[in-house]
């Protein structure tokens, strides 16, 4: 699957961490039974999570680092004690722009998508309505006609997030559910309403009211989330555990202008490549601090 890698100006074909047997799973009857009976269920993705977090996966690393090129020099060291040790890595963060830019909460690839007035968008084929995906927790009237942020996080991302903006943490929400993974074989399966969840209000001194939903995939044993409430931009919220996974954002109307590069391409279906703290929007919308 090919993606835009925006630092370098070019498109480049993602590798696919472990697609025969997605492939299997999702495109065999066979595959789609187990992946009911077992391998979308919780039992599953915690079984995995303890052999990962055990001194036994750690001989898993190097050959990881080196299929997937990943780039050390701003985690600051190289002793992992297990394969999730190094996977929930913390990695140095810094924002390119100034205070009225929108930073990227994470490493992924991005896609923007338009909320419809009647509080629906299309992902991937499927089309959620916001209630879908919060699981009618929150209201929702004031983000028709925004715009939702979607970081997919692929396995050789830095799986820590950030918030993207001074503020508070106004609630939040679990949502549980099932882990399938959150590629595109996935698409018919409507992961983004099926998976479990976490649903946080975030209270922005410069973007207003945003709701930022984590979703688990397959493989991803916890979603971890810093018990905190009052935050500063570029401050951690928190992490996921091995595997794939996501990050949607939505923001009411009028109140961020999206870069045009990845306007252009998320127009097109095509993600890209971002890096945690860079600019990927501008504020448009002067709220009260």
């Amino acid at each position: 699957m090919k993606i835009y890698d925006r630092a370098a100006g070019q498109y480049r074909e993602e590798k696919e961490y472990g697609w025969k047997s997605l492939k299997f799973l999702y495109g065999t009857a066979a595959g789609r039974v187990l992946l009911k009976i077992f391998f979308c269920r919780g039992i599953y993705s915690k079984l995995n999570g303890a052999f990962m977090k055990s001194p036994l996966s750690v001989y898993k690393i190097r050959p990881f680092i080196k299929k997937y090129g990943i780039d050390l020099s701003r985690c600051g060291r190289t002793d992992f004690k297990s394969f999730d040790d190094f996977f929930t890595r913390k990695c140095a963060v810094e924002a390119s722009c100034s205070e009225d830019g929108l930073i990227s909460s994470c490493c992924g690839r991005l896609t923007v998508y338009a909320v419809d007035e009647k509080l629906a968008l299309k992902i991937k084929g499927s089309v959620y309505t916001l209630t879908e995906l919060t699981g009618g927790n929150f209201e929702l009237s004031d983000y028709g006609g925004g715009v939702c942020f979607l970081y997919r996080l692929a396995v050789e991302d830095c799986h820590r997030y950030i918030f993207f903006d001074d503020g508070e943490v106004v609630r939040s929400e679990e949502i549980k559910g099932v882990l399938h993974t959150v590629r595109p074989v996935s698409e018919n399966f409507r992961v983004f309403s099926r998976n479990h969840r976490v649903c946080t209000l975030l209270r922005t001194k410069r973007f207003g009211d945003v709701i930022q939903i984590e979703v688990g995939a397959l493989q991803v044993g916890k979603i971890t989330n810093h018990d905190v409430t009052d935050f500063s931009r570029l401050d951690e919220k928190g992490f996921f555990s091995f595997g794939g996974s996501t990050i949607i954002q939505l923001f009411k109307k009028s109140v961020v202008s999206v870069d045009e590069d990845i306007k252009k391409y998320s127009e097109c279906g095509v993600e890209v490549l971002v890096k945690t703290g860079e600019r990927i929007a501008r504020r448009t919308k002067c709220l009260k601090d």
